[in-house]
């Protein structure tokens, strides 16, 4: 997401991080991710690229582009262990959403 013009009004910065998640969730293959990572996270199981490639019938490439996406918005952690990527769902920056939308 690019904001062309810098802008100072009350509620800015959160307005900005509103705009952010909503971005990232706007195509059906994030939230997919989103699910699948959330889902395998309640169940204690890590979730690495590998995963991610063998679960969804995307390129490795196709599917870092959607992650960066999500890390980006906060929505994604990672932890890395040698070559491999792990992946967990923020649910802080999911519940802090799911609050500001409400206010709407």
């Amino acid at each position: 997401m690019k904001i062309k013009k810098d802008f100072n009004i009350e509620g800015s910065d959160r307005a900005i991080q509103i705009a952010k998640v909503a971005d990232a969730l706007a195509h059906p293959l994030r939230v997919a991710l989103v699910h699948y990572v959330s889902k395998k996270n309640k169940v204690g199981d890590d979730v690495c690229n590998k995963d991610l490639v063998e679960h969804f019938p995307y390129s490795q490439s196709n599917l870092s582009q959607h992650i960066k996406k999500l890390k980006e918005a906060d929505i994604f952690e990672v932890e890395y262990i040698n070559k491999f990527s792990f992946y967990s769902v923020n649910k802080k920056t999911l519940k802090a959403f799911n609050k500001e939308l409400s206010k709407f």
